[in-house]
């Protein structure tokens, strides 16, 4: 009778997912008490009707008891949880009517770490009584905090028979006690008049209805019904804000990584390819080569096919710095990260020949139109490069087919790059995750030179009601590097899509693809952690809207990566002067390494030592070899003595 898919409903709808070993920030997170669900109140309907057995031969009462031993097993610790349940104390004979009416059990109150108390507490319960839902909703209120996002599912199969006050009333007072207070409701084997009044206690408690015919549908239903916070990024780093100015630029000290400016909105048209820009000023220092990136850092947001054109550049001062630019950016709709980035010549007589490198970014288009769109910029540097050991790059082929596994764990994704979740092998074991219309999730998986990233996805599609007029959900996957840099374009699937999707590196890596890749693969220069971004992007003619944190429909997908084909060399470059900034993302060759050297696949740069560290170097050797020359002649005139 479907009961895994009960389970998979229930903790679905309750937002609180397991996690498994191979998800390590979903560990992190959990053992830090982060938890991006509500506290939430679950109703369960234990009147006289759930004892009726359903095609299957089991009680609804007991799918119920067998489903909520299964969903306590897999919840972490640290949910804040409540059970109630009404309808256990009396029969629904007449003469108990007025006893019925108050039989309202919290079976567990709010709170995290009572797993146990609850499973004790479900296996003695015995469906009998009336159906109080008015009383039931007035305790789950109470028992949920004064403030901050509430959540409270009602499951029944039947009517409030206890009725005056009519429970919809309840539920608009309670719901307007506090905005962020969701009631949601699930009817199953209901009738009309059950399914109106449902209907009715979810749309004035600010929630969704749903409704089922039979134990799967009604698993499904509960699946579905996810009502949570929004999972969502805000960036936090140093601001130095892009001058309007190309003869002034904003100047960004050398040892900074990364940092975050507003991007202004210019009120230039989307076709304007000269419009104004914001510029900035890198220090630079000979045989250096800068990889650049911005990316925006918007609220989650969907709709607005019409209203969101966007469009996004970047370029160099001097066009002789230019190795490489390219961006992805969705025109259509500017949902999710969009990004620009670009590569610079090495730095000598031609480029940053004054030591610096200026460079500008533009924003075209009417999305956000008069508001600033958050940006963070990323700069990544290679010092002294030499690639005489590193292979011929290879040509554009069809990325390799793999399966998603069957054995899939369910993930806590990360929101950025700085928390992105590291996939397990995709040859053994699969993700899975919900997303809900505007968020964007982040993944990594270590891919090293000479191999390339291969992965698949699935989507089980999404209750989200379709817009007014034209309306397309779908899932956007984009892939990037570790200077966060896009290398892939951008892959979209619809929530219909049956068939799980490929995608992937277009070649493997090779860091020679600065200069001697095509257009497919110039992308495709740095080995270590490739991130990936799964956004939910919902597109409708309606209005913009940006994603609120109240309840929010979901979607489901599988994920599974694997890093294929053998390791070949990299480049190595010269290590990094003592007063040197570490560059972003340095750290210690690995093991595979040459220990002498540094590899981009163990780091992402090192900035190298300038001339005038050198001439202090050799300065100081000269001194100590004449010292040292010094003593040694004095000892032998001594000695001849």
């Amino acid at each position: 009778m479907g009961t895994g898919k009960v389970v998979a409903g229930i903790l679905t709808v309750l937002g609180l997912a397991a996690t498994s070993a191979p998800i390590a920030m979903a560990q992190e997170s959990q053992e830090a008490g982060e938890n991006n669900v509500p506290p939430t109140m679950l109703i369960l309907d234990a009147s006289g009707s759930m004892g009726e057995t359903d095609a299957g031969g089991q009680t609804r009462m007991d799918t119920a008891k067998e489903a909520t031993h299964t969903f306590l097993d897999g919840v972490p610790e640290d949910s804040e949880l409540g059970f109630i349940t009404y309808g256990t104390g009396t029969s629904n004979a007449p003469e108990e009517r007025e006893a019925g009416c108050e039989d309202v059990t919290t079976l567990a109150p709010l709170a995290s770490g009572q797993l146990d108390d609850i499973r004790g507490e479900v296996d003695g319960i015995e469906a009998s009584g009336y159906t109080p839902m008015g009383p039931a909703l007035r305790q789950a209120a109470d028992e949920l905090p004064e403030e901050g996002a509430r959540n409270v599912v009602l499951v029944s199969d039947g009517i409030d028979t206890c009725a005056p006050p009519p429970v919809c009333d309840v539920a608009k007072e309670l719901h307007d006690q506090g905005i962020d207070l969701i009631i949601n409701t699930v009817g199953f084997l209901v009738d009309g008049e059950a399914r109106a009044e449902l209907e009715c206690i979810a749309e004035a408690g600010g929630g969704q209805y749903l409704d089922a015919n039979d134990a799967d549908s009604l698993a499904e239903s509960m699946r579905v019904l996810h009502t949570r916070s929004i999972n969502a990024y805000e960036s936090d780093l140093e601001e130095y804000e892009g001058s309007d100015s190309e003869t002034a630029p904003t100047e960004v000290p050398a040892d900074v990584e990364a940092f975050s400016s507003p991007l202004h909105d210019p009120g230039a048209a989307l076709n304007e390819i000269n419009s104004p820009a914001q510029h900035w000023r890198i220090p630079v220092e000979e045989g250096e080569r800068l990889a650049i990136s911005g990316l925006t850092v918007q609220p989650p947001s969907f709709g607005g096919l019409f209203d969101t054109r966007f469009g996004m550049s970047l370029d160099f001062a001097d066009s002789a710095c230019r190795a490489s630019d390219w961006n992805q950016v969705d025109s259509s709709s500017a949902q999710g990260v969009q990004a620009v980035a670009a590569i610079s010549e090495i730095a000598g007589e031609e480029c940053g020949a004054d030591g610096y490198v200026d460079f500008s970014i533009s924003r075209r288009g009417n999305f956000l139109k008069g508001q600033d769109i958050p940006l963070e910029l990323k700069i990544t540097r290679f010092a002294g490069e030499d690639t005489s050991d590193v292979p011929d790059p290879e040509e554009e082929s069809e990325v390799p087919e793999i399966e998603i596994p069957d054995d899939t764990v369910t993930a806590q994704p990360g929101t950025w790059f700085d928390d992105a979740a590291e996939l397990p092998d995709g040859n053994e074991q699969g993700v899975s995750a919900d997303i809900v219309p505007g968020e964007t999730h982040f993944y990594k998986v270590p891919v090293e030179y000479g191999q390339r990233l291969a992965a698949a996805i699935a989507t089980e599609g999404t209750d989200v009601e379709g817009g007014r007029g034209i309306s397309v959900d779908r899932l956007d996957i984009k892939v990037y590097n570790e200077a966060r840099q896009p290398a892939m374009n951008s892959e979209g699937i619809t929530l219909e899509t049956e068939s799980s999707t490929t995608f992937g590196h277009a070649a493997p890596l090779n860091y020679r693809n600065i200069e001697d890749g095509t257009v497919p693969t110039r992308m495709l220069f740095q080995d270590g952690s490739q991130y990936i971004s799964v956004n939910y992007n919902r597109l409708s003619n309606s209005d913009n809207e940006e994603v609120g944190d109240g309840e929010q429909h979901t979607a489901r997908y599988s994920l599974a990566a694997v890093a294929e084909g053998e390791p070949q060399p990299g480049p190595t470059f010269r290590e990094k002067s003592s007063d040197s900034p570490d560059a972003a993302g340095a750290k210690e060759p690995s093991d595979s390494s040459d220990p002498a050297t540094e590899s981009v696949g163990a780091a992402a740069s090192s900035e190298g030592m300038g001339v005038t560290t050198w001439a202090l170097i050799a300065l100081a050797v000269l001194v100590i070899v004449g010292i040292v020359g010094g003593f040694i002649a004095k000892t032998r005139k001594a000695g001849t003595k």
